[in-house]
């Protein structure tokens, strides 16, 4: 595993998750309290530690069991924002959703992993909502009182070792459906919403989406049974003439219901373009960003009508 034990690790200290040590609050967390805990930090793939009393978890915030792993033997999370959260090529979706993306996974995390406690890094502009969804899997979660200046987010952080894109959106659960009922509704509605133009063709879990006068599919779903799990539906894109093979990275489509919260994060992650890039961020990118903003009023419409 990756804990300190030959590092000179105390076992008599608790050992302190931090979500990062790039930006501002990561760094000053990690002078404060370096020499009163064993530290641990996500971090990217490259990312060296500098000789800091540290050791850098190599996860993937967005993959479930990385996070879970990450987790193992944890005492304490510190939960606040950090620029290795959003590093990707190009992010589509509003903060907020991909903040709670990330807290879900680590509320989840820590509940496996019987986490003592999460502790809030307050902001000036963070939604009260990520707390709700730490607290949503029975760790408590203490805020802290004076929030940290914040001077805006932004989602076009760029790295040149990330050179895919992450999109990421929430919307109403529908009263009565399931996270399952809304990803295979999704495929339902794409096949329907563009008729004669797209038209998805569904096999054995696997979805195949055409476009019209195109002989091979787009892109091709391949739904994910062994990482599907509690209000977690998976499918990872196995092929189609708009992705990109990569050695490293499996995209996947994700549909997630949040903690308790009668609502659900629809997201593509770790997509490659076959695109070249200056053509994709023309095309693809904004045709996909308003298929699944469509797609949120749909189910906005459905959550309405049930209700009545």
């Amino acid at each position: 595993m990756w804990h300190k034990a030959d590092a000179g690790r105390n076992d008599f200290l608790k050992n302190v998750l931090l979500m990062g040590i790039s930006g501002r609050i990561g760094k000053n967390l990690y002078r404060e309290l370096k020499s009163d805990y064993n530290l641990f930090a996500f971090s990217s793939q490259n990312q060296e530690d500098d000789n800091l009393d540290i050791t850098l978890l190599k996860k993937d915030l967005f993959i479930l069991p990385e996070v879970e792993e990450a987790l193992e033997d944890i005492d304490i999370v510190i939960f606040f924002e950090d620029p290795i959260m959003r590093l990707n090529r190009m992010t589509q979706g509003k903060f907020h959703d991909i903040y709670s993306l990330i807290a879900d996974n680590i509320g989840r995390a820590a509940k496996l992993n019987d986490v003592e406690q999460m502790i809030y890094v307050a902001d000036e502009i963070s939604s009260g909502k990520t707390v709700k969804i730490l607290r949503a899997y029975g760790i408590p979660v203490e805020v802290t009182e004076t929030p940290v200046k914040r001077y805006g987010k932004n989602l076009s952080y760029k790295s040149s070792d990330y050179n895919n894109v992450r999109s990421i959106q929430k919307a109403p659960l529908p009263e009565g459906w399931t996270v399952k009922r809304v990803a295979n509704y999704y495929f339902e509605w794409l096949n329907e919403i563009l008729y004669n133009v797209i038209n998805v063709v569904s096999e054995n879990g696997q979805y195949k989406i055409y476009v019209t006068n195109v002989e091979k599919p787009v892109l091709v779903a391949t739904y994910d049974a062994e990482e599907s799990v509690d209000d977690i539906e998976l499918y990872q894109i196995t092929g189609g003439i708009l992705s990109k093979k990569q050695p490293n990275k499996i995209s996947r489509l994700e549909f997630r219901r949040l903690g308790n919260r009668d609502e659900f994060i629809m997201a593509l992650h770790d997509f490659e373009p076959n695109l070249p890039w200056g053509i994709y961020i023309f095309t693809q990118a904004p045709l996909h960003a308003l298929v699944n903003r469509i797609y949120q009023v749909e189910m906005i419409i459905s959550r309405h009508e049930n209700r009545e």
